[in-house]
């Protein structure tokens, strides 16, 4: 019977435990049963891998090369038949590289047709000969596509993200030995010691394309997505999907999915992240400069039209209805652009985007994205004329979707297709019965961000919601104005809405109350009151037997000089399993979210549906 024996390597940014703890649980479901290795060693010299320690090949070199910085390097497996190794390269997140090895003669034709059909062994595989074995050296989808991030930063245009792409195939096969420059060098700084740095870049590709607080770590979801659902094909869920990480993930791990989210420019996001993807980028490219064309073109008649100028050409916009607009803006929006001009160049590109035809609906979205990515980037973070900082985030984004594109040839990822709607969680009909095959969230923390105010000038300039409504509308939101004091009138038991709630709920909301922080009440009876009916949503749109995950922080709030912590985690679990689920684990992130609330951890909530 044949025999292989495994040994997977950890990233070298993994360092806490619970890191550590979501690798098994993906291997887990992906690979099978592992055991954690403290030390490279403890396999090196007890397995088939010590045939590989002589000086041609030196697997010690490659092993202990970036080690992490925790207690254990990896994950070490023997098994009597060959794994889904395609799969494993594809979807795993915290390893960063795997190896295999196993007698020449076991299977060896089948595993390279099955694993290189095109017959060639591509730049993320390395493959070793010795003493009548194989080593097999298979370098992860996820090591790549976050160390592209990196190319992001210094490439200005295609030919130097194609000689950057090179470098980043060659760079954990030709650069062992190699002396990275310190973190702190400024000048002379080349691209292979941006790779060595030990972070882990969490914007990578189109998780750039719009600024976002408090969005998913794309390596814990992918984890946690690889836990719950294992399999090839299939749909999963994100019914909070805030910029779309989750969304953005499973398109790259060949997974179809569907997002749920109430606010129209985290939908915009998410869907302009994952649509994105599938264009073509010479295509992109053409559209991008024949609408900055146009748009020079407009923006210059608007300036001749506000000085009296007579045009012979009529403008691709009403200037009447760019005056309108402008006039009925809101003052606090006004009072962020020092150059009121600014205003009317973001309403004509606006008029504009809304006007004219594309041959796809992706290219118009793509387009208007990158309109509020620039807004957002003028009121916060730089000035600069209006057309050029519009065109400077244009082709950002551009060069990352041609970057994606340039990796994917030796990658060669399926994307999985993605839709986000925007619609109430608590009330997701047009979702079918038992059509989910895994959830994956993090509903809002009630105290954490303010998810409107950082979004408001969009969302103004945009026309994309009424943000009254909206703020009201929205789950969680910190800011207490939107509270009504008549829910005060729900807080009784013969009121069903309040009784079905678990004690624990209803014990921290009175104790709010009675010690004069009332409005706290509300706000977390109010959070409560709507995550059970997204819970029971959930519920009816999973499949039997499916799992999902659920990420939630603790609130903290002063009373009487101590601090009272409101268990969300306990409260969300038990009113889960009231409803029909089981719990299947729950991992704890010691954190800080926010010192307003002061989230201290996150809980990671493992459920799955039993009836």
């Amino acid at each position: 019977m044949p025999e292989y024996y495994w040994y997977f390597k950890l990233f070298n940014s993994v360092k806490d435990e619970h890191e550590v703890d979501l690798a098994e649980l993906e291997l887990l479901s992906l690979f099978g049963k592992v055991s954690r290795v403290r030390n490279f060693v403890e396999i090196l010299l007890n397995t088939p891998f010590k045939h590989f320690m002589d000086e041609k090949i030196r697997v010690q070199d490659i092993l202990a090369h970036e080690l992490p910085y925790g207690k254990y390097h990896g994950f070490y497996a023997k098994t009597d038949e060959m794994k889904d190794i395609r799969c494993l390269v594809k979807r795993l997140a915290y390893t960063r590289e795997f190896f295999v090895v196993m007698e020449k003669s076991d299977n060896l034709n089948y595993i390279l047709e099955q694993n290189f059909p095109e017959g060639e062994i591509d730049k993320n595989v390395q493959c070793f000969e010795a003493k009548g074995h194989l080593l097999f050296r298979f370098i992860t989808n996820q090591y790549f596509l976050e160390k592209s991030e990196y190319i992001s930063k210094v490439s200005r245009n295609e030919i130097e993200v194609n000689r950057n792409v090179d470098t980043l195939f060659a760079f954990l096969t030709q650069n062992l030995y190699r002396i990275p420059a310190t973190q702190t060098m400024r000048v002379g700084k080349r691209l292979e010691d941006y790779f060595a740095i030990r972070e882990e870049p969490s914007l990578y590709l189109t998780h750039y394309m719009h600024p976002y607080k408090g969005k998913f770590h794309p390596k814990m979801v992918r984890a946690l997505l690889n836990y719950v659902y294992p399999q090839q094909k299939g749909k999963v869920m994100d019914n909070f999907a805030g910029c779309g990480t989750l969304l953005v993930e499973a398109t790259l791990m060949g997974l179809d999915s569907v997002g749920v989210e109430i606010n129209p420019l985290s939908v915009l996001m998410s869907n302009v992240k994952c649509h994105s993807l599938n264009l073509h980028p010479s295509i992109l490219k053409k559209t991008i400069e024949k609408f900055i064309k146009k748009l020079e073109s407009a923006i210059e008649s608007y300036k001749k039209l506000s000085k009296g100028t007579l045009l012979l050409i009529k403008p691709p916009y009403e200037i009447e209805k760019i005056r309108d607009r402008k006039e009925n803006i809101p003052q606090q929006v006004k009072m962020i652009f020092k150059n009121s001009n600014v205003i009317d160049q973001i309403l004509i590109t606006h008029e504009l985007l809304k006007k004219l035809e594309f041959e796809d609906e992706k290219l118009r979205n793509f387009l208007l994205l990158g309109l509020s990515g620039t807004i957002s980037d003028l009121a916060r973070r730089r000035r600069g004329e209006f057309i050029e900082v519009y065109k400077e985030r244009l082709n950002d984004l551009y060069l990352r979707i041609y970057l994606f594109h340039k990796l994917n040839e030796v990658l060669k990822i399926q994307l999985g297709a993605s839709e986000t709607y925007a619609a109430d969680t608590r009330d997701m009909k047009f979702i079918k019965n038992e059509s989910i095959d895994a959830i994956v969230n993090s509903p809002p923390y009630s105290t954490a961000l303010d998810y409107i105010r950082n979004d408001y000038p969009q969302l103004v300039l945009l026309e994309l919601a009424d943000v009254p409504s909206l703020e009201t509308a929205m789950i969680g939101n910190p800011n207490l104005k939107v509270y009504s004091v008549s829910l005060f009138d729900e807080m009784k038991e013969s009121n069903p809405e309040y009784a079905r709630l678990p004690s624990k709920a209803k014990e921290v909301i009175m104790l709010l109350r009675r010690c004069g922080r009332k409005k706290e009440a509300l706000r977390t009876y109010k959070f409560f009151k709507d995550m059970y009916l997204a819970l029971k949503e959930m519920h009816r749109v999973m499949k039997k037997d499916a799992k999902c995950v659920i990420i939630i922080g603790n609130n903290h709030y002063k009373v009487n000089n101590e601090y009272v912590e409101v268990k969300n985690d306990e409260v969300l679990k038990e009113i889960a399993l009231n409803l029909g689920f089981k719990e299947d684990k729950t991992i704890i992130r010691e954190l800080e979210k926010t010192r307003a609330g002061m989230i201290r951890y996150e809980s990671i909530l493992i459920l799955q549906k039993v009836d």
